[in-house]
């Protein structure tokens, strides 16, 4: 087991991640130690190993995790843990001896955490779900919020503990989100990180200290967010804001797609649009896409290899929106203070 003797300094919380390190992550990274914790290992995705010899795209991957941790947590020293499939969970526990770690805060990782694990961390496991919980629990939150059209219902980030089951632990802590927030992909990820952030600053460790107790999550039956291929399919019925907003989300992976002449052409963003509806099916030309959809035609591009190189370099340099309004925060389970209802299962409220 974990040891459970106090971190080295007072009052210092100490805590392992299991999680990917990405603009998503580096500011919950970094939240964690401002708020005055460590870190005590990060457990990242491992990557194959070459059939033989050495491996560049392998070098290169690693290379960027370690430049990201230098931009988000400076020269603080971090044990990385690389873990790939198949996984071995008794081998990674004996990865973690000698470290006085409180607890365990996940983020997208993709099974569930057994809790021969869990069971070494003094408070257990924490993760961060991109969704208003108990809705859209799975693996495609984001996906699904903005392919129903409930982005601005059920979207936001829940820090909840974890449990024998996907995404139903008590609930500690959300932050809902704004229309702002979905306005483009660049700004969506920086209000997923900034959620992050804000959570991992004041939730998780106030969980650690007794000072959060965290609410149970309703029952009932809610929307399980996978994604699947009819939710990247692109209709008539749909607005041209709809459409926008699953670019953003969907756009660049895993795609958006148009049934045209009984083929499935793959988007790219919008570049003009036309007048209203004409009635008149999709026309495709000299790499666009002319199509009706409820409140007016449109002109797309189509998605191929130069866009997509394209859009990566203009993701380089897109800076999220300036001026959007400072996020709600919500605590469940405030020990010493009045209980606050359970989240409702088709609002934003509690």
């Amino acid at each position: 087991m974990i040891s459970s003797e106090p971190a080295a300094l007072a009052g210092q919380l100490n805590a392992i991640f299991i999680l990917d390190v990405s603009a998503y992550t580096g500011p919950l990274l970094s939240g964690w130690i401002e708020a005055g914790n460590r870190v005590g290992a990060i457990i990242v995705p491992g990557f194959q190993s070459p059939s033989r010899g050495f491996s560049i795209g392998n070098f290169r991957r690693r290379l960027r995790r370690r430049l990201l941790l230098r931009r988000y947590l400076g020269n603080t020293p971090v044990k990385l843990i690389e873990f790939r499939r198949p996984y071995d969970w008794n081998e990674l526990g004996r990865q973690l001896p000698d470290i006085a770690a409180d607890v365990l805060i996940c983020f997208a990782f993709p099974t569930l955490i057994p809790q021969q694990l869990l069971d070494l961390f003094p408070r257990g496991g924490l993760n961060f779900h991109p969704a208003l919980l108990p809705n859209y629990r799975g693996p495609h939150p984001l996906h699904r919020l903005v392919a129903d059209g409930q982005h601005a219902v059920h979207g936001g980030v829940t820090l909840h503990k974890m449990s024998a089951n996907f995404d139903d632990g008590d609930i500690l802590g959300q932050v809902p989100f704004t229309e702002a927030d979905w306005a483009s992909r660049r700004d969506l990820e920086d209000s997923v990180a900034s959620a992050m952030r804000r959570l991992v600053r004041e939730v998780a460790p106030a969980y650690c200290e007794n000072s959060v107790s965290g609410m149970r999550q309703p029952t009932g039956d809610f929307v399980w967010a996978r994604l699947g291929r009819a939710h990247m399919a692109i209709s008539s019925d749909m607005s041209i804001g709809h459409v926008a907003r699953m670019w953003h989300v969907l756009g660049a992976k895993p795609g958006i797609y148009l049934d045209v002449a009984d083929r499935q052409i793959r988007l790219a963003f919008q570049v003009r649009r036309l007048g209203p509806p004409t009635g008149k099916g999709p026309v495709r030309r000299w790499g666009t896409v002319e199509f009706d959809l409820a409140n007016g035609r449109v002109r797309h591009l189509t998605y191929g290899r130069l866009l997509k190189r394209l859009m990566k370099i203009y993701a380089s340099f897109a800076r999220p929106r300036a001026g959007k309004p400072y996020a709600e925060l919500r605590v469940f389970g405030r020990v010493g203070s009045e209980a606050a209802p359970e989240p409702a299962a088709g609002s934003r409220g509690h």
